[in-house]
């Protein structure tokens, strides 16, 4: 049976994922929104007909 990373795209295509993932926690942990930033209260959205 063949090893899953054998061939050398098996090997990029888990770099790129393993880069997004990382990427995508690091994004999470510093991107951060400040309370100043956000309304008293929350804002009501009605669609009228």
């Amino acid at each position: 049976m063949k090893n899953l990373l054998s061939s050398e795209r098996s090997k990029w295509i888990c770099v790129i994922g393993l880069v997004a993932i990382g990427a995508g926690i690091t994004a999470k942990n510093v991107i951060s929104y400040p309370t100043e930033c956000l309304p008293a209260e929350p804002i009501e959205v009605r669609h009228s007909i």
